[in-house]
């Protein structure tokens, strides 16, 4: 008998019995609620103290900035560190996430505090399973002052000409700067342009340091709603040391950013953020991966059960041994760019596929195509197939792809910064 047949069998022959004894129940229904009670009570302690070990885990090995710098710079990652972290990031408020990974505090000469991210900070923040960078914990940083900050030496981001490491040079990324990237990465490629137009408040092509200081802080969720914005702010955002500012608008603030300065921005964050994802699958440098680590890249953080996807990735095991063709880093920034664009895949699918029949592979290509504006390799696209056509027939569907596709980029917090246009009932 199995354990789902035995505990039925048991509920029926509970029930039974109280048919039979309703007036037992009756004499007996103070006691029952004081049990209820008592037993409530000790459930909420257990979750209490599950809730405070987690965060014990989490931060224990980061309560001093020694430790936290040893293991920011490559020591060994805890399994209960990194699922806390994944949790941080997939469910919680961006200026949640936003101190929980970021280090730094910079300390006026007031002595007026303010929470900051290196560039490596935001990297991890926005990456599942992040080894390189991990979070440290809301209200573990290192406080540093104006004239520290001149010598202080970062973390460095690996990838050649990073945009990551010229925002770093220029000084540190404040919690409003955080809410631009994560929305610039998150924004798919066709709709840069109409984020720009809300940044060209004057409509004059440019993009000036008063007019990203405004949109930027208005953007930024904060606990009970959204920024204020009164010309005290934005003095203290101009004369702040955001690394971001002092690259994009000069630390006279100065210049401005064109529409083509803006994609370019977009364009090269995304190269930097899809390299360094890529760098955590090649360890060895060759420039590709296995078809087994793209699917396991696409499975991460999945709503999937564990039994299944061992079965899907079972099947491209199977296909593609370990030292099969590979992925090459095109290929994935390719896909990248499709999983990226979330929605917009989602509706090219919805499009292509009124009949409810499911779309082959040559569709599937072409949505890619529409969404990532650049053409997905036939290879790629077959290794999708075969992880998620349980069937076998050739087709997959929207129910098949959603869980994988659709939700790949909620993990990441893209699914809370991204750009949203309405027009009429529709909504994108």
């Amino acid at each position: 008998m199995s354990r789902w047949q035995a505990v039925f069998k048991h509920g029926r022959a509970l029930s039974t019995r109280s048919t039979n004894k309703r007036a037992e129940q009756d004499n007996s229904g103070s006691m029952g609620a004081v049990v209820g009670c008592v037993s409530a009570a000790a459930l909420g302690y257990k979750l209490y103290s599950e809730k405070e070990k987690y965060l014990v885990q989490a931060k224990g090995a980061e309560v001093t900035q020694e430790k936290y710098l040893v293991q920011a710079k490559g020591a060994e990652v805890t399994y209960e560190q990194k699922s806390f972290d994944n949790r941080i990031r997939q469910y919680n408020t961006p200026d949640m996430v936003f101190n929980h990974f970021a280090s730094l505090q910079m300390v006026d000469k007031t002595g007026i505090k303010t929470t900051m991210m290196s560039p490596l900070d935001f990297f991890g923040s926005i990456t599942p399973d992040c080894l390189i960078h991990p979070g440290a914990g809301s209200g573990v940083y290192e406080e540093i002052s104006d004239e520290k900050l001149k010598t202080l030496r970062l973390d460095k981001s690996p990838v050649e000409g990073s945009i990551l490491n010229e925002i770093g040079k220029n000084g540190l990324i404040s919690y409003a700067d955080y809410c631009f990237l994560l929305s610039l990465l998150s924004t798919p490629i066709r709709f840069v342009d109409t984020a720009f137009n809300l940044f060209d408040l004057t409509g004059d092509e440019k993009i000036n340091a008063k007019e990203f200081a405004y949109v930027s802080t208005k953007m930024s969720h904060k606990l009970g709603g959204f920024g204020t914005y009164t010309d005290v702010d934005q003095s203290a955002i101009l004369a702040s040391n955001s690394g971001l500012l002092n690259y994009l608008f000069g630390k006279d603030r100065s210049k401005c950013i064109s529409r083509d300065e803006f994609r370019m921005l977009q364009k090269d964050l995304l190269d930097e953020i899809i390299q360094l994802e890529f760098n955590e699958f090649d360890k060895d440098k060759t420039g590709s991966i296995s078809e087994g680590d793209f699917c396991h890249f696409l499975l991460n953080r999945t709503r999937i059960p564990p039994s299944q996807k061992a079965k899907m990735l079972k099947r491209v095991d199977t296909i593609w041994p370990k030292k099969a063709r590979g992925i090459s880093f095109p290929s994935f920034k390719n896909f990248f760019l499709v999983l990226a664009s979330g929605t917009e895949l989602q509706r090219g699918l919805f499009f292509l596929d009124v009949e409810n029949i499911g779309v082959d592979l040559e569709e599937f290509r072409k949505v890619s195509s529409w969404v990532s504006h650049n053409e997905l390799s036939h290879h790629t696209a077959e290794v999708v197939f075969v992880l998620l056509d349980d069937a076998g027939e050739g087709r997959i569907h929207k129910e098949s792809v959603g869980l994988v596709l659709f939700d790949w980029r909620q993990p990441r917090g893209f699914d809370k910064s991204s750009i949203h246009v309405q027009l009429g009932q529709l909504k994108i």
